[in-house]
């Protein structure tokens, strides 16, 4: 059944949105990139000889991460940031064509 509709909204494969279950999947690797991230904060302020102002930088970050991770980790569905330039229409080149005329033959030599 073909549908000749002008407002007819055509659904592009190259423009569908992830999977849920890939979409889980990506939000769980950027907890626990977050959460390792956290680890890291907490392990080089306790570790690194360095002033009070980087240990208190170091234990900030080891504070926010966990909110930021859950807040990234339960924000929806991930909005993909592929190039959609292959979506915008672009002018079709119409092939070359030559007018033969009629009764004339053209030869394969």
């Amino acid at each position: 059944m073909r549908h000749d509709h002008p407002n007819h909204e055509v659904s592009v494969v190259t423009s569908a949105k992830l999977s849920h279950s890939d979409d889980i999947t990506l939000r769980q690797r950027r907890y626990v990139i977050t959460q390792s991230a956290r680890i890291a904060c907490v392990i080089l302020a306790a570790l690194l000889p360095v002033s009070l102002a980087w240990k208190g930088l170091f234990m900030a970050g080891a504070v926010m991460l966990p909110w930021f991770g859950v807040v990234m980790a339960n924000a929806g569905p991930t909005v993909s940031r592929k190039r959609t330039d292959s979506l915008v229409e672009r002018p079709v080149e119409q092939p070359v064509r030559i007018a033969i005329e009629p009764g004339r033959v053209i030869d394969q030599d």
